[in-house]
């Protein structure tokens, strides 16, 4: 299924992407995905299922988004890291908590040999701060 379903107690739904489907997109797009759902929470008036959805939402970053993240960052090339950090500091121009969860990886790429990766590194967690 593509889809998870949250019910909610006025008879209405939360339709969900799910994480097989997830695992699927680009690396950053997961972070931004959580992000944007957790804005949105509120809006659904029902504290179960925002309650669901947000254990939901955790699972997808500590299962999915972190991890695989965590996984391109240390195995890959400094050509697909600059790439990976460079959409990673346009998100944190605009939406600096989606990236929050991945703040350590970030301060130990400031001290990578590589000064571009530092760099990146460094302008993204001083947004984050910011």
């Amino acid at each position: 299924m593509d889809i998870r379903i949250f019910r909610k107690k006025d008879g209405g739904i939360v339709q969900i992407v799910d994480k097989e489907k997830i695992m699927e997109w680009p690396i950053e797009f997961p972070l931004k995905f959580v992000e944007d759902i957790r804005s949105k929470l509120k809006s659904y008036r029902d504290t179960k299922v925002q309650d669901e959805i947000s254990k939901y939402l955790d699972e997808i970053l500590t299962t999915l988004a972190i991890p695989n993240i965590k996984e391109a960052l240390e195995s890959g090339t400094s050509e697909n890291i600059s790439s990976m950090l460079t959409s990673f500091e346009e998100l944190s121009e605009t939406n600096a908590d989606a990236l929050k969860p991945i703040t350590s990886l970030l301060e130990n790429l400031t001290r990578n040999n590589n000064k571009s990766v530092a760099g990146s590194a460094q302008r993204i967690l001083d947004n984050i701060e910011s």
